[in-house]
């Protein structure tokens, strides 16, 4: 077997830090609006994610890998978004002068 390389790593790394960021700073937006909607984006990848694993699964021939790529991205952005979530969730609000 291969041993892992260095760039395996840092792909995915970088793919979950952009998804992160950018899930962070909606989820700031939704927290002024309401603490509940912070559950919105976790909640969408995690459904477009079981989806696509469900139909890379079902599907036959060339397809399989499109659904399987677009699974894997949606379960990267799932993650993402969910420590964004935890992040914010638990977050102690700062007293107000």
């Amino acid at each position: 077997m291969d041993s892992i390389t260095l760039d395996q790593i840092i792909t995915p790394l970088i793919s979950f830090l952009i998804v992160f960021v950018i899930s962070f700073g909606i989820d700031l937006l939704l927290l002024k609006v309401n603490k509940k909607l912070l559950l919105i984006l976790p909640i969408f990848f995690f459904v477009a994610a079981l989806i696509l694993w469900i139909l890379g699964f079902i599907s036959d021939n060339w397809g399989r890998l499109g659904f399987m790529i677009y699974a894997a991205f949606s379960t990267i952005a799932f993650v993402g978004s969910l420590v964004a979530f935890l992040i914010l969730w638990f977050r102690k609000p700062k007293p107000k002068k």
